[in-house]
């Protein structure tokens, strides 16, 4: 249920070199899915740890995050990002040709007087319900789910790397149960405290 890939294979899928890859996990320039700071197992990645990649790679080149925030980000939020993958996901096996609009946004506040860093929020949703939240306030970076997706899966074909029709299962799905139990035991052998997980955000 949780689809792990080699470390040569999440290569291919992220376009991250490996030495790249050491430096930015020695620095805390690398994201990875399910909220954990650490991969439990050596050498095995989730495919959803190269999509959170590949969103933290977003943040950081379209919305002005440095990379360490943006990674810090990803694993905050990581139920909020994970339950719009699994509504892009179905979106797009209905509509194919269609886009989502589900979004992770960065508003920025304008920089005051005396203030060395602008502050900013980290939204999730709809597009149009974001802008519409952030008002006049904000100037807000988008970053498209389905076109993280899309990424992805464009990598994985270029390297022929097979990957399951979907990442994700939603509640109501069969295995939706046995895949958040996994997802817990997943974060505790990575060193998160059971007692801190919560269920998954219905899709």
């Amino acid at each position: 249920m949780l689809d792990t890939r080699s470390r040569p294979e999440f290569l291919a899928l992220t376009g991250v070199r490996s030495a790249t890859l050491d430096q930015r996990v020695k620095v805390g320039e690398a994201a990875f899915a399910f909220g954990v700071e650490r991969r439990p197992h050596v050498n095995e990645y989730p495919v959803l740890d190269a999509l959170a990649t590949i969103l933290a790679s977003m943040l950081n080149r379209l919305c002005g995050l440095t990379l360490k925030q943006a990674c810090n980000e990803m694993r905050e939020h990581w139920e909020r990002w994970l339950e719009l993958v699994t509504k892009a996901e179905r979106w797009r096996e209905k509509y194919p040709t269609t886009d989502p609009m589900l979004c992770i946004a960065v508003a920025w506040l304008s920089l005051e007087e005396g203030q060395s860093q602008r502050r900013y929020r980290i939204l999730f949703g709809e597009h149009d319900k974001i802008t519409a939240a952030a008002r006049s306030s904000y100037v807000c970076n988008y970053v498209s789910i389905a076109r993280a997706l899309s990424a992805l899966r464009a990598n994985a074909k270029q390297a022929g790397v097979e990957l399951p029709k979907r990442l994700t299962v939603a509640k109501g799905e069969p295995g939706h149960e046995d895949w958040q139990h996994r997802i817990s035991d997943y974060r505790e052998a990575a060193g998160v405290r059971r007692a801190k997980t919560k269920p998954l955000a219905p899709a």
